[in-house]
């Protein structure tokens, strides 16, 4: 499989984690309102993923009152998973 096959399958589980802070901060935003907003959690979480949602703010990202730049960050994580294990998989052949 060789270093760069290896370095693709840590990336993807990397990514993966990321996926999962996301998916954790958005079901603490319905919940953490005031009382949660400075627990060592949610500092860690908005530190970890407000790079990536600042990233996707420059698209329009409100739907009425409804901000969907969470969806717009899950779409990017996951294109970026599936390409790296496509091209994990074609190390292999």
């Amino acid at each position: 499989m060789g270093f760069i096959g290896i370095f693709l399958f840590f990336l993807a589980r990397v990514l993966d984690v990321v996926l999962f802070a996301v998916f954790a901060r958005v079901i603490l935003s319905w919940f953490a309102a005031s009382r949660f907003e400075h627990h060592p959690l949610c500092v860690f979480l908005h530190d970890v993923t407000e790079p990536l949602f600042r990233l996707v703010r420059i698209i329009p990202h409100q739907f009425g009152m409804i901000d969907i730049s969470a969806i717009y960050v899950f779409i990017l994580i996951n294109i970026l998973i599936t390409l790296l294990n496509f091209l994990q998989a074609s190390l292999l052949y």
